[in-house]
């Protein structure tokens, strides 16, 4: 609209200018035509100066409404004195015949006729008459201007109007393809400046068209697979409000979820799981682990809490929560740990009497009889198989209690106690190195299992004279808690590390060291804890394990 006024004033004032310039040409055009009268009556004037009297000229110059002046030195009339004033100043000879001089207010066209016989000039004085003062001409032109410009105008107008109607159906059909609306296609003519533009939106709203329907197709197929999928699923956006979920989800935390845009607290109680999809929206981390939830279901489900990668041109970034049924899976899990339990809890005491028993005899028969210390490191590994069997099976236990307030240096300080005859025996230089605050809120047996034995392989596969590096570092601000272990020892070879956290797999097979379930304990327990675990080791120089846990 504004363009369009704009447009329109530009038009009126070109017009003005037009009109003003047309008024200056046809101004001259009467000027010329009065110059050109005037030298017609200097050819009547020479003539009729022959064949009549001055009484004659004089009735011929008033017909005419002009006068006859002779110049003089010494002027009387006004006439005269106009006159004089222009010939003194050379304005009127042969060459330049007319002169067009203001005069009082007054505008004179002045023509040479002749000279007198003692030499006078005689000047013909005319009023001139500007074009405003040829009413008929000046009105003439000006209805035909003024017709023609309001055509011009009116052309311009239906013009711009009916280009209006073009934007307005153009605009009314983008809005209604935005909101997905069934259009109608835009029709017009092939000569408008907006056929091609009509065109491609006629196309567009086609394809959109297209979009839709096939978008439909796939939100109907994707409902229908969500909801016969047998794994419970939630989408998160980054504010932690759920976006999506299907019926699968609502059965295994036993209560109806809403349809509408909600925190995800209000669906999910369970501690853990709101740890852990708490800690991914802020750390933008992944997260497994099995848990168990609790409410009107009891269920035990394997949970995946998954930042879904965006690229930077995303607006925000979603988090997908996935939980697998493992209730029945743990059902059977659980009657085999009991089984195990069961055995263990039988089989310990015989082990530790046996322990007894042959140290009785070492003690009796007071000699070095190599059966029986073969008999009782049999059993003692026995009894350490049966130890960390038991821990494990706790940890696969291990319900999701509300964390603890963990000294850290304390865990510390007792397991090296466990290990300190070892370490005398090996000569072994600890050293411990604390950052932060040593008191943490996290689970203590998942942190004692860790420490205890990843010092205890530091420790057992270390060498004489060697070193041992425990260091702890609890960031405060970004709430996390690093453990590091180096040792000085025999080192793991580069073909063997990915199996190390495996049960029951040990390095050392020749010396039968271990049980092959420590660094299973640990993996288990940084796992239960949401954190991560590393190993980089050289052969005879030593190993070092980073543990990464979030509080």
């Amino acid at each position: 609209m504004r363009r369009q006024r704009r447009t329109i004033i530009i038009t009126a004032l070109v017009g003005i200018l037009i009109y003003s310039f047309c008024l200056f040409i046809l101004s001259q055009f009467v000027k010329q035509d009065q110059i050109n009268h005037l030298a017609a009556l200097k050819n009547d004037y020479q003539v009729l100066k022959k064949d009549t009297n001055r009484r004659s000229l004089a009735s011929w110059a008033d017909d005419h409404q002009l006068t006859v002046v002779t110049d003089s030195n010494h002027p009387q009339t006004t006439r005269q004195k106009q006159v004089h004033d222009v010939l003194q100043q050379n304005q009127l000879d042969n060459t330049n015949p007319y002169y067009l001089q203001h005069f009082r207010g007054q505008r004179y066209l002045l023509y040479l006729l002749d000279s007198t016989t003692n030499n006078r000039q005689r000047v013909m004085v005319k009023k001139y008459q500007s074009v405003w003062q040829h009413s008929n001409l000046v009105g003439l032109f000006s209805a035909i201007y003024l017709v023609l410009w309001l055509l011009i105008m009116a052309i311009q107008y239906f013009t711009y109007r009916q280009q209006r109607r073009y934007l307005h159906a153009i605009v009314q059909k983008l809005q209604q393809i935005k909101a997905n609306e069934q259009t109608e296609s835009l029709i017009t003519k092939e000569n408008t400046p907006y056929t091609s533009l009509i065109h491609a939106v006629n196309a567009l709203d086609k394809h959109n068209q297209q979009q839709v329907e096939t978008n439909s197709i796939l939100k109907r197929r994707f409902q229908s697979l969500m909801g016969h999928l047998p794994v419970g699923v939630m989408l998160l956006d980054a504010e932690g409000n759920v976006l999506l979920h299907n019926q699968m989800l609502s059965i295994m935390l036993g209560k109806q979820i809403a349809e509408n845009k909600h925190p995800f607290v209000d669906d999910i109680q369970t501690y853990a799981l709101s740890r852990m999809i708490e800690h991914t929206l802020r750390k933008n981390r992944n997260h497994h682990r099995h848990i168990q939830l609790y409410g009107d279901s009891d269920r035990y489900v394997d949970a995946n809490v998954i930042r879904i990668a965006h690229s930077s041109e995303d607006l925000e970034q979603q988090v997908i929560v996935i939980l697998y049924d493992l209730t029945n899976i743990h059902q059977l899990q659980q009657q085999q740990l009991d089984f195990i339990d069961n055995v263990s809890e039988k089989l310990q005491p015989s082990v530790t009497a046996i322990i007894q028993n042959v140290d009785q005899l070492l003690q009796q028969t007071n000699s070095d009889n190599e059966i029986l210390k073969q008999i009782r490191m049999q059993a003692q590994s026995l009894d350490e198989l049966l130890d960390d069997t038991v821990t494990l099976n706790k940890l696969d236990h291990q319900e999701n209690l509300l964390p603890d307030r963990v000294d850290t240096m304390e865990l510390v300080k007792k397991a090296l106690q466990q290990q300190q005859e070892q370490i005398n025996k090996l000569h072994l230089k600890i050293e411990r190195q604390w950052q932060g605050n040593s008191w943490v809120s996290s689970y203590q047996q998942e942190l004692w299992e860790i420490f205890q034995n990843l010092i205890s392989n530091a420790v057992k596969y270390n060498r004489v004279g060697g070193q041992v590096l425990i260091k702890v570092d609890h960031n405060e601000i970004e709430n996390y808690l690093n453990i590091t272990i180096k040792d000085s020892g025999i080192g793991i070879d580069a073909k063997n590390q990915k199996q190390v956290f495996e049960r029951f797999y040990r390095v050392d097979k020749e010396h039968q060291q271990g049980t092959g379930l420590g660094l299973a304990i640990v993996q288990e327990a940084v796992q239960a804890l949401n954190g991560t675990i590393e190993l980089s080791s050289q052969i005879n120089k030593g190993t070092l394990i980073d543990v990464h846990l979030p509080l």
